[in-house]
């Protein structure tokens, strides 16, 4: 049930005791990886589930869900693990503190930016996991599992704008790796109407690139820019690819 991509679409592919197999899904943005794809009937119940619990005035409490909200099949259940005790704190202290007074009292716009492995992911996971254990609902997504779906459900002529109301409504909303998707009208219309109405109605918003925020404008344009200006915290986050092996990080210093 896992989002995290394979390279084997077989150990994708699963069957559906009533719609049959049901083969992998293939990532547009990164192609030769795959992830389980929903079969209708699941995608049927999850959205009658998600419609009682609207119509009930309910917003669910369960941990996962801060995860899970595009659909299960995209969400990343490891970062219910990524907290601020088990953040390499030595490696980024400037950054990890900022993320923690953020998630203790965020308003604003946060932006984590730099390169690859520095660990924005682990800071903005560990500020939703964080939020949320303190009772205050939040929503967590890659902005290339958040395009996928909303195209996904264009092709299947379903209705998407109910995820981005709810990325709207949602006290605090954190958006990992913006500048990952292609640049398009389209995601950037997408990211302009997230970023102004969250700002206008002044709710705090944290967001990792790995580029600075000037060279943003290519993915969100000038517009959600000056927006995101407004009220910013900006943090660099500087360093070694920790995923490497020791004896490549080695060879980058």
């Amino acid at each position: 049930m896992s989002r995290v991509a394979s390279s084997d679409p077989a150990s994708k592919t699963w069957t559906c005791p009533q719609c049959g197999e049901i083969p992998a899904k293939e990532l547009r943005q990164a192609p030769g990886y795959y992830i389980r794809r929903s079969c209708p009937c699941e995608e049927r119940e999850r959205e009658r589930q998600t419609q009682k619990q609207v119509q009930a005035g309910q917003t669910p409490r369960n941990h996962e869900q801060v995860y899970t909200w595009i659909g299960r099949d995209w969400a990343d259940l490891a970062l219910l693990g990524k907290t601020f005790a088990t953040f390499e704190r030595d490696r980024q202290p400037k950054a990890c503190e900022t993320a923690q007074a953020f998630a203790a009292q965020p308003h604003g716009n946060l932006v984590l930016f730099g390169g690859y492995g520095v660990g924005k992911t682990h800071l903005l996971a560990a500020i939703a996991n964080a939020f949320h254990r303190s009772e205050r609902p939040c929503l967590y997504v890659s902005a290339i599992a958040l395009f996928e779906v909303i195209q996904e459900r264009i092709q299947q002529d379903r209705e998407y704008h109910d995820l981005l109301k709810r990325a709207i409504q949602a006290p605090l909303l954190l958006i990992d790796d913006l500048d990952k998707p292609k640049p398009s009208d389209f995601r950037e219309a997408v990211y302009y109407l997230l970023i102004d109405k969250r700002t206008l109605a002044g709710r705090p918003l944290a967001l990792s690139s790995n580029v600075a925020l000037p060279a943003l404008e290519r993915w969100i344009g000038s517009a959600a820019r000056s927006r995101l200006l407004s009220d910013l915290c900006p943090v660099e986050m500087r360093g070694p690819d920790y995923r490497l092996p020791g004896s490549l990080l080695e060879g980058t210093r």
